[in-house]
């Protein structure tokens, strides 16, 4: 399974939330397709909509090298645990708000999603 995200995927997730940054809220000319559940190689469903997101390729690295910016990102549910579905796992997202996205490109609110994700209080 190859690394590069599908174009398809790519165009779907436009669609989806627009090409827009899923933390930020907005096009920082930076963006990269970000897979939640994270981690190199073929993992298999690595490409499905659910866990995918555009993220600011900057703030990605240094997602990767804080503590503090992946405790946040596990909060929001940028990052996933790798056993984890993604489209059980809820994300607070910028441009729509609490949602589990789903992998036929749509979400849903997240009125199920309890006010408190990992220990973490969730502010609307």
């Amino acid at each position: 399974m190859s690394d590069t995200t599908p174009r398809a995927v790519l165009d779907a997730l436009d669609e989806r939330d627009g090409h827009v940054c899923a933390w930020l809220g907005y096009d920082t000319g930076r963006l990269v397709p970000q897979h939640r559940q994270g981690g190199m190689g073929g993992r298999r469903g690595k490409h499905r909509l659910s866990n995918v997101v555009w993220l600011d390729s900057i703030l990605n690295g240094e997602i990767e090298t804080s503590a503090e910016l992946q405790a946040e990102a596990r909060r929001r549910g940028i990052k996933i645990s790798g056993h984890a579905d993604p489209e059980d796992e809820p994300i607070v997202h910028a441009v729509h708000g609490r949602v589990r996205l789903l992998d036929d490109g749509t979400y849903r609110k997240a009125s199920d999603v309890p006010d408190v994700v990992d220990g973490w209080k969730v502010s609307s």
